[in-house]
């Protein structure tokens, strides 16, 4: 009992250092310069120019001011929520809503609590994955057209995500994602924890002790290999001192959620939607056969793609070329007209 309330203690001081250093979050992009600096490493097709900035706003959800890039299309007979994982933010994947404009849908990229510019509030002890899956899914109950079909896709951690939110949500048209893996599993946890001691022996002992840890706050570089979020090492380290994507912190609270987190639908039964896997080929963070055995679970209309080429943030060629063609004709079969 001393040593459990000595832990106690010790939770309490260390969080009150983890968390005095959070970041004060500006309005808008507009305002901070960091995002201009992915550009050099992207293809022309991918990059920001003034004519083609989003429209900035927010969205109150699960207690959160939720800052949302729109990217708008008059009429649109779709609409695409782009979601992004540990380590990035909805205006770094907004790159993939310029490629893919000539789709004639409409965008949305959400920043999820922690990350980009959205606000958590004071008293909030800590962000939980759980939070994230509703976020998204206030977000589609705001956004829900009859004459829209809504489709997910997610990136990097954000496919899982997409599906749980699909799960969650159980009226999305279609699921898109780049990797589909799943936390639970001991190997995925080796494969996107930063080493296997934290794997094996330290995110157990965070879940044993969360009454004392989910408060606690460390960088998420610290955790993740963000090394390898691309396959150049200069634009990962922009990802990786980016202080609104890869240079955040995370709670132990969020990383334990998230690994412990149980889809409302299970792969096995899930019939949600279409689901499309283009998954990158050159991927040392989430090595395809882990979300390809996800994805083989799952038994609705899918597709698998492999981005040949492509690192795990898909942007080299022949891979975003097979990534453009693959989500064109993902949307098109979906028969909007």
């Amino acid at each position: 009992m001393k040593f459990i309330n000595l832990l106690k203690v010790f939770g309490l001081g260390f969080t009150l250092i983890t968390c005095s250093s959070s970041l004060e979050k500006p309005k808008s992009y507009a305002e901070i310069s960091y995002w201009h600096r992915y550009q050099h490493f992207l293809p022309d097709d991918l990059r920001f120019r003034k004519y083609n900035l989003p429209t900035e706003e927010y969205f109150e959800s699960q207690g959160y001011q939720v800052h949302l890039d729109r990217y708008p299309k008059k009429d649109a007979k779709c609409k695409i929520l782009l979601i992004h994982g540990g380590g990035g933010n909805g205006r770094i994947l907004g790159t993939l809503a310029i490629g893919l404009e000539h789709l004639g849908c409409e965008w949305l990229a959400p920043d999820l609590p922690g990350f980009g510019l959205t606000k958590i509030p004071s008293d909030k002890a800590f962000v939980s994955y759980q939070d994230w899956v509703l976020v998204l899914n206030d977000l589609i109950q705001k956004e829900k057209n009859p004459n829209q079909k809504i489709i997910l896709f997610g990136l990097s951690i954000g496919g899982m995500l997409a599906y749980h939110t699909a799960s969650e949500n159980g009226e999305v048209d279609g699921l898109l994602a780049t990797t589909l893996v799943d936390p639970r599993e001991s190997d995925v946890r080796d494969a996107i924890s930063s080493n296997w001691f934290f794997s094996r022996i330290g995110m157990p002992l965070n879940s044993f002790f969360s009454f004392a840890t989910n408060r606690m706050y460390f960088p998420i570089k610290w955790f993740s290999k963000m090394e390898f979020i691309t396959n150049d090492p200069n634009f990962s380290k922009v990802f990786s001192n980016d202080p609104y994507a890869g240079g955040s912190k995370v709670s132990l609270g969020f990383l334990n959620t998230f690994l412990n987190y149980k889809p409302k639908i299970e792969p096995e039964t899930f019939r949600v939607c279409p689901v499309l896997l283009a998954h990158p080929s050159i991927d040392p963070w989430t090595p395809t056969h882990l979300s390809k055995r996800f994805f083989d679970k799952i038994p609705t209309t899918k597709e698998f793609v492999l981005l040949v080429g492509a690192g795990h943030f898909p942007y080299e060629e022949p891979g975003v070329s097979l990534l453009k063609e693959s989500v064109t004709k993902f949307v098109s079969d979906l028969k909007i007209k």
